[in-house]
């Protein structure tokens, strides 16, 4: 070491020692910009490399015979030509070959040893082919101690160099890596030098191939020169290059705090940009976030799930339901979608976050419609003949009875028709918390129409227990009810059916259930009765009602009354409903609910609604006014008749628009074969026909069904309608339908409208067409004339004026 020292400090011109140092440094520190931008570039990685190698080898070769100048200045000495070209090409040629071994070889530790050796190598060789192109003037010997000295301190610099060589777009960081890439150039020209002897003899500058002194100098100058010009070219590339990627990140910014979605860019498990919707969901400062590993922004339960599929997305993933976890703690349903982006010249990955709070709020509402009763939050039908369905199978392997009881409100009716239907609706729940408290956990309570409800109970083999708790029922029925303030008296009949003596399938039950509760009703009400064979004479009125029934499309007995639906924003008349009617020549009109049940469980109803689909069309063709017309399926008949063909021979019939029918079909038609009711529907859709949805919100409704088939619009139940201005729960569940249709593309339908508080409400929340009693009953189409007309648009006007009030 104290030999290099006295070689620099006494064989040397310091001054030229200085300049060549300046001339290696910003050789070195030029190069590691050109090396940044093959980093981050994905295009063109060959042809920064080749800018990078050959600004390394001009800078060596610049360092090389500037110095030695500087260690021989006092003498008048040439170089051979040839070696002294030779020399910058192996340095340029070998600093490729290094920087290629560097970024192409997988592993980094290899990579940077190999590529730091060959770049040793490549300094080396040119270094002593320059020494060598003094022998046209001078007698050289070497030190192989200090060449092997030489030799290795370049290389481990190099290797070193490399190795640290991970991020340089960071300025600290190139500094740091020019400076060891001048230590590897510097060390290894000095210490090279202290193992030469220079024994300089008398120069013969005649002779051809050779350069004197003053040449070398120009030559040197005009590279060093040619260094800084590519430097100053570099930086201002490089400046460039960083301006455009400050603006596009800004612009990704700006466009990422638009979007709803939570976007984080992550690399290497942490995260590195977070957009204005994370800030929101995970509730803290972007600085808060950025920096954190992105696995504990999510709860434990999905940080796994999120881990399995790595850190890094390298192809795009499915859509993915997750759970994170907001800084104070709250839990957060998201849905994950992510793809790898380049960020800032290197690889990362975005992440979509979508939150879906609402979604599943939404989601739970409908599905809980779909199995429970909106108003009373018992079982619907759907659900009471599931757990029947249970129930029996499990009594069925344990050798146990159980007991249908069939329950129907009496003087119901009334109530709506004196205190309103707030009032009845209010009884109702009130009546179903009484039935509830008589019976026990495992027992089921459920309301399968407007006043009846059916409970299914365990009772072992002891029918008296039955008995004790249908009477217990009757009992907390009949005492009165404060509603609104008013004391209201009803009462309650119910019927009981036991298995297996009474039925072996909740088919059979609830009939025979249902039979004893008629018996009750005939016999005076307020009572409890068993299922007994002698009830079949009730079953046999029923038989004799079905007959008459089948016979009514040939006496000409049926009707279609007309119910008009109006624009919700307008007033204007948008289409009719057909409802049938029968007109009895016994029993006087007889209503739909009635008979439509029959029909469907006699088999009649396809011969009923070929009959209304038919004479809908036919009445219809005949409007001055082109109104669309729509009727109504029931599940039994779309599935047990060939329902497009009778709607299309129906339609050329009567050469009626197919744009002008609708087709009002419940859940119910997808229970059994959705597949099959898809199909059917898509074959209406082809044919021109509209599809409506009716009775959304009961039965069955489900988002599961709103997914498999795109109706054209659906019907809000006249229930949810019944209660608004006086429920608050019924507001937010109709606004949640009427928004849920509305982001699913649908036209939504309000109907059992009967007051002018409930059409503001409606009219308010956006609701699309109104329907019922407010607007006009259903009857013989010139009943509703252009005097009924202008009394809805008068009624509209009114509710706007009040609404602006």
């Amino acid at each position: 070491m104290l030999n290099v020292l006295s070689c620099i400090a006494y064989e040397h011109d310091l001054r030229l020692v200085a300049l060549s140092a300046l001339i290696c440094v910003l050789g070195c520190f030029t190069t590691t910009i050109l090396l940044s931008r093959s980093c981050a570039s994905r295009g063109h990685v060959r042809r920064w490399l080749g800018f990078a190698a050959v600004t390394f080898g001009c800078s060596v070769w610049s360092l090389h015979f500037v110095a030695m100048l500087a260690f021989v200045s006092a003498h008048d000495l040439v170089y051979d030509f040839s070696l002294t070209a030779w020399s910058a090409v192996v340095a340029s040629a070998g600093a490729l070959a290094g920087f290629l071994v560097w970024r192409a070889a997988p592993e980094k530790f290899l990579a940077s040893l190999f590529g730091g050796i060959l770049l040793g190598l490549a300094v080396t060789g040119m270094h002593y082919i320059g020494v060598a192109a003094m022998t046209a003037s001078a007698l050289i010997t070497y030190d192989p101690v200090y060449v092997a000295a030489s030799v290795g301190l370049s290389m481990v610099f190099f290797v070193i160099a490399l190795m640290r060589a991970v991020d340089l777009r960071l300025l600290w960081r190139r500094l740091e890596i020019a400076g060891w890439l001048a230590l590897a150039i510097c060390g290894l020209h000095f210490t090279g030098m202290t193992a030469v002897t220079v024994m300089p003899v008398a120069a013969d500058t005649t002779r051809s191939g050779v350069l004197g002194t003053i040449m070398l100098a120009i030559a040197v100058g005009s590279v060093s020169v040619a260094i800084l010009i590519a430097s100053l070219a570099a930086t201002m590339v490089e400046q460039h290059l960083s301006n455009r990627a400050l603006q596009e990140l800004s612009r990704m910014r700006l466009m990422s705090n638009v979007a709803r979605e939570v976007i984080l860019i992550y690399r290497h498990g942490v995260v590195l940009e977070v957009n204005s919707a994370g800030e929101r969901l995970f509730k803290a400062p972007a600085s808060d976030i950025v920096g954190r590993p992105i696995a504990s922004l999510f709860t434990s339960e999905s940080a796994p799930a999120f881990n399995r599929s790595g850190y890094e997305a390298t192809a795009r993933r499915q859509q993915e339901e997750l759970e994170v976890r907001a800084i104070d703690g709250t839990r957060v349903p998201v849905e994950l979608t992510s793809q790898p982006i380049e960020y800032l010249g290197r690889t990362a990955t975005v992440a979509a976050l979508l939150d879906l709070t609402n979604r599943k709020r939404d989601q739970a509402r409908i599905q809980h419609l779909a199995r429970y009763d909106a108003l009373t939050s018992l079982p619907n039908r759907y659900t009471l003949l599931e757990r029947l369905g249970v129930a029996l199978d499990a009594a069925a392997q344990q050798g146990s009875a159980l007991a249908v009881v069939y329950i129907d409100l009496d003087r119901f009716k009334p109530v709506n028709d004196l205190h309103g239907h707030a009032a009845g609706d209010a009884l109702l729940v009130q009546a179903s918390n009484r039935m509830l408290a008589e019976v026990q956990p495992a027992d089921t309570v459920a309301r399968i129409g407007g006043d009846e409800f059916v409970m299914v109970l365990a009772i072992e083999l002891q029918p008296e227990k039955a008995s004790a708790i249908a009477t217990r029922t009757i009992e907390a029925l009949r005492k009165p009810f404060q509603v609104e303030g008013r004391s209201i008296e009803i009462g309650a009949s119910a019927g009981i059916a036991l298995y297996p003596d009474d039925g072996a399938t909740a088919d059979t039950l609830m009939r025979a259930a249902d039979a004893a509760m008629y018996r009750v009703k005939e016999d005076g009400r307020g009572a409890i009765r068993f299922y007994e064979p002698s009830m079949n004479a009730h079953l046999q009125a029923r038989l004799q009602l079905e007959q008459e029934l089948a016979g009514a499309i040939e006496r000409n007995e049926l009707m279609l009354h007309y119910q008009p639906i109006i624009n919700g924003v307008t007033g204007k008349l948008e289409m009719f409903e057909a409802l049938i009617r029968w007109n009895h020549p016994r029993r006087g009109t007889v209503p739909p609910l009635d008979f439509i049940s029959l029909a469907e469980d006699s088999g009649l109803i396809n011969q009923v609604g070929r009959w209304v689909i038919d004479t809908a069309c036919r009445e219809a063709a005949s409007w001055t006014d082109p109104l669309p017309i729509a009727v109504n399926v029931s599940p039994r008949q779309f599935h047990q008749s060939d329902l497009c063909d009778i709607i299309r021979m129906a339609l050329g019939r009567h050469a009626l628009d197919p744009r002008r029918l609708v087709v009002e079909v419940t859940e119910g038609i997808l229970i059994d074969d959705a597949a099959k009711a898809v199909g059917i529907l898509n074959q209406l859709r082809e044919m021109g026909v509209r599809v409506a949805l009716d009775d959304f919100g009961t039965g069955y409704s489900s988002l599961s069904y709103l997914q498999l088939f795109k109706f054209d619009k659906f019907k809000i139940d006249k229930s949810f309608v019944r209660r608004l201005g006086e429920s608050e729960d019924a507001l937010t569940l109709t606004r949640s339908i009427i928004n849920l249709g509305h982001n699913l593309g649908l036209h939504v339908t309000a109907e059992g409208v009967e007051n002018p508080a409930q059409l503001a409400i409606l009219r308010n929340l956006g609701c699309d067409d109104i329907q019922g009693y407010l607007v006009a009953k259903p009857a013989p189409f010139e009943a509703f004339t252009s005097s009924d007309q202008l009394r809805v648009a008068a009624l509209f006007k009114e509710d706007h004026l009040r609404l602006l009030g």
